[in-house]
């Protein structure tokens, strides 16, 4: 294995970009491009380039008016929506610095984050956001006003900072722009945390402009003038905001929504050609079908089709595809690929994955069922992208080779270091934390495990801080054996124990709709999964998922005991995190008595 590898040569930025120079750019060279699209029922409404830019700009001269400076910080805290990206883009028109703050946040998140950016305006999504804000008002004095999205009294948010700032010269704003250079800060981006307090990762318009050049080098071959993107997750997240930025330099619409529990409806009517998501997204959707199949006898088809999209996209990407797999793949993709596809909206051909490890034979499933996944990695901390699969470079189970312009090293651990001009300059008020993680010499460390190979593909094996290590002295990393257990239909989450403990087990959680199909077949319908967690034949389909994840490591490292948990973790109870991570720390703590039970104590 190698210790280090690079990627292209990177050209740089223009001494004067900034991220709001592709939005000039398309209203100066193609004002009337479709640039984004809301819902209006069953309808879309677009948004053109010109007409976004006349939006942004009237709230920019509302922010303006009520006295914001360049360099202030703004809080904008919302689900995943059109008024987002105006809001950001206003805020950055005004020269002031974005700090998004998920929707979820409690009320001591949300303290927290205003105090320690020093925010002088919020912008809430709801009256029910503003209430929270209400609570930790005294908090925050640095927070002076508070806009609502959503109307108050009759009125919206942005249109009553348009008519505040209607008396603010253009002039104003096009000198707050011109002056906004690359290296002036951006955004704070308060990381979501699986632990601790969260910190804030300042990302300049260098860092995530290169970002977006690098991955346009990388991957923008592949966008055509005709796709259309669909935004869901959190806005506030990296690789939200960084595929909406791409979009913008791609000048690629955008649709957005925020409620992943009805995503199927929304693909439906987007109809999007490109999405970024989180593998539990595709997880997801490949279970879904899976127990669509299955609950309706044509469980052998699929199982069968998917066996011959892996072989095929294998063969493909070998560069022959065998004549019988061809002929298969023809019979299959009529009778279920292009199901699946019409199941993502009918006309998703691309998606980009981050945020986590996605299964090597997933990947090659639904390249060869039509939709190509460009797997990712990078963290808040690298604006984020560092490394990408892209053509001519595409190996599932690696998270790809570096970007331009960047360098990945494997220190004497085996945790990943980088360098490139994506890389942020520290944490906001955190001279300590910052020190902790960019060393003298200029290297970030990620905190993730991984190895490179001889041609520069890096797999991510785990994390540094996650790293158990059994009673026997074993190193054992959890995420392997968790991402090989998410990949049965029937398990939803999994959180590998073990660490000082004499061997390696697992809490699991089952997935609520293919728990609806199991209990049917089974004569429980309508039964829960608390009350079939310990019967004989739940208990059964999971060992034999257990046995299948313990085919991937040795013996040391097998889990020998689990226990189903009762339900599946959430959002709202604060083990996930809004982009659908463990947080370890919350889970190992509710569930003592479940370990316990476990390890004998």
């Amino acid at each position: 294995m190698t210790v280090e590898a690079r990627g292209p040569d990177f050209a740089g930025i223009a001494a004067d970009a900034n991220l709001l120079r592709p939005l000039q750019r398309l209203v100066e060279n193609d004002p009337d491009r479709v640039i984004a699209v809301t819902r209006r029922g069953d309808d879309l409404l677009d948004w053109t380039a010109k007409q976004t830019a006349e939006q942004v700009r009237a709230v920019a001269k509302g922010l303006v008016a009520r006295g914001v400076e360049p360099g202030e910080r703004v809080a904008l805290m919302s689900h995943t929506r059109l008024e987002w990206m105006l809001a950001d883009l206003a805020i950055l028109s005004a020269g002031a610095v974005t700090v998004p703050v998920y929707e979820t946040s409690s009320a001591e998140q949300l303290a927290w984050i205003l105090e320690d950016s020093g925010a002088a305006v919020a912008i809430v999504e709801s009256d029910e956001l503003r209430a929270l804000y209400d609570t930790v008002r005294d908090l925050a004095p640095a927070c002076r006003e508070v806009f609502t999205i959503e109307p108050t009294d009759g009125v919206a948010g942005l249109d009553r900072l348009a008519e505040i700032g209607a008396q603010v010269a253009d002039d104003e704003i096009d000198r707050r722009m011109a002056a906004i250079g690359p290296d002036d800060l951006a955004t704070i981006i308060y990381t979501s945390g699986t632990t601790g307090r969260p910190k804030g990762c300042m990302l300049t318009h260098r860092n995530l402009g290169a970002n977006v050049a690098q991955v346009v080098d990388a991957i923008g071959g592949e966008v055509v003038p005709d796709d259309r993107g669909l935004l869901f997750l959190p806005l506030a997240h990296s690789l939200t905001k960084g595929t909406l930025l791409f979009c913008l330099e791609m000048g690629v619409p955008v649709g957005f929504t925020s409620d992943i529990a009805h995503l199927p409806e929304e693909l439906e009517v987007v109809r999007p050609s490109v999405i970024a998501a989180v593998p539990r997204i595709f997880e997801k959707v490949h279970s879904s079908a899976h127990h669509s199949a299955h609950s309706t006898r044509k469980g052998p088809i699929f199982d069968r089709a998917e066996a011959v999209a892996v072989r095929w996209s294998k063969e493909h990407h070998a560069g022959k595809v065998q004549p019988w797999t061809a002929a298969e793949h023809w019979v299959f993709e009529r009778l279920v690929y292009a199901k699946l596809r019409q199941a993502l909206g009918g006309a998703m051909r691309l998606a980009f994955s981050g945020g986590g490890p996605l299964g090597e034979r997933l990947t090659h499933f639904f390249d060869g069922a039509g939709v190509c996944i460009y797997e990712g990695y990078g963290l808040t901390e690298t604006s984020p992208t560092l490394t990408i699969n892209r053509p001519g470079g595409w190996r599932p189970g690696s998270v790809g080779r570096p970007v331009a312009g960047t360098t990945i090293r494997i220190a004497h651990d085996g945790e990943i270091l980088a360098k490139g001009p994506q890389v942020f300059d520290g944490y906001w008020h955190n001279p300590t934390a910052t020190a902790e993680v960019i060393d003298d010499d200029g290297w970030f460390h990620t905190g993730d495990i991984g190895e490179l190979d001889e041609q520069g593909f890096l797999k991510i094996t785990g994390r540094k801080k996650e790293l158990l290590v059994t009673a026997a002295g074993k190193n054992v990393a959890p995420a392997p054996l968790e991402d090989r257990l998410r990949a049965h239909p029937l398990v939803s989450q999994a959180v590998v124990l073990g660490d000082q403990r004499p061997f390696i087990a697992a809490l699991i959680t089952i997935d609520d709709e293919a728990f609806a199909d199991w209990a049917q077949e089974h004569g429980r319908a309508g039964s829960a999964v608390g009350d079939a967690a310990d019967s004989a034949e739940l208990r059964a389909v999971i060992a034999g998922a257990v046995a299948d994840a313990n085919t991937s490591v040795s013996r040391a490292e097998s889990i020998r005991e689990f226990v189903i948990l009762p339900r599946d973790l959430s959002i709202e109870a604060d083990e996930l995190t809004p982009t659908l991570k463990v947080r370890r720390a919350t889970v190992l703590a509710r569930y003592e008595a479940a370990i316990s039970s476990i390890y004998g104590a």
